[in-house]
């Protein structure tokens, strides 16, 4: 004979669960599940539990207000009804913060090979400040602007190289074309040129492969940022710089510079010595050949 207790203990929870799912009834939420996959309510009987936890955790995150702020041990999760073969399932999928995040790490994992910051190479083109104010720009910048953005909706086998001063935007400029050419699900290369060269070379004695030049030179797109600014050697400029440009041009690579310095000047500081010009004058050409020349301010 059973025991009064558990008797009254029994009714106890079947008087819980009997008001829990009337109360869970009416969440509009659950209305629209049952609803879309025409499903009678007396289903709830069978997954009480399933359809508790997922009106807890749906109260959760409609208070939520961004990632940091999540309460949950799994930050940017969040519980999902569905049906499949005759059960109703709880998963786990991502929340609107947690999809931006995993957007993010998404598009960084397309910049293959990289030495600058996450933050410049998630710099979105159509968002930056010069773009929105292009109607104030100097005529050059205007030119640049326009190229960059010509180029970001139809892509040619010859990139851009942009000049100027420090601060004027350069590196900022391509590096929204990089994204907005990574969000084309391609493969970039975004390179400091001068860093790249020192860990390039440290990288001999290490054995380190990240830095390997088999990668650089066979991406969809490659940046290469600040040439001209590094220590220059006839290592670097004929064994790296020029082996970089030669294979670019040969395989109709599109590749980007830039650059405190025009052509022009880029020959005067690849000739390191006298009897230099041949080989300073054959890097110049190749980039000529693999670019298209915009000054800035």
């Amino acid at each position: 004979m059973k025991k009064i207790a558990d008797m009254m203990l029994n009714q106890n929870i079947q008087q819980i669960k009997t008001e829990s799912q009337s109360a869970l009834l009416k969440e509009k939420s659950i209305q629209d599940f049952l609803n879309q996959y025409h499903l009678d309510a007396s289903i709830m009987e069978d997954y009480w539990v399933e359809f508790l936890d997922y009106n807890d955790d749906f109260h959760t995150c409609q208070s939520c207000t961004s990632l940091d702020s999540c309460p949950k041990d799994n930050p940017g999760m969040q519980k999902v009804l569905t049906y499949y073969d005759h059960q109703v399932i709880l998963e786990l999928q991502s929340c609107p913060f947690g999809k931006a995040i995993e957007e993010k790490r998404l598009l960084l994992d397309r910049f293959v090979m990289r030495n600058v910051s996450d933050e410049l190479l998630l710099t979105d083109l159509l968002s930056l400040e010069i773009v929105q104010n292009a109607a104030s720009l100097s005529p050059n910048h205007q030119n640049a602007l326009g190229q960059i953005l010509k180029y970001s909706q139809s892509p040619s086998s010859q990139g851009l190289f942009l000049h100027g001063p420090m601060g004027s935007g350069k590196t900022t400029l391509l590096a929204g074309l990089m994204n907005a050419l990574a969000k084309k699900n391609k493969r970039i290369g975004f390179i400091h040129f001068p860093t790249y060269l020192i860990d390039l070379k440290a990288s001999f004695s290490t054995g380190d492969s990240e830095y390997a030049m088999e990668k650089l030179l066979k991406v969809d797109y490659l940046l290469l940022d600040d040439i001209g600014e590094e220590n220059i050697t006839s290592w670097s400029r004929d064994e790296i710089l020029l082996t970089i440009l030669s294979y670019r041009l040969l395989n109709h690579l599109p590749t980007f510079f830039t650059s405190m310095y025009g052509y022009n000047e880029l020959k005067k500081v690849y000739t390191l010595k006298k009897g230099d010009e041949i080989r300073a004058n054959t890097i110049i050409s190749k980039l000529k050949a693999l670019s298209i020349e915009i000054m800035l301010d």
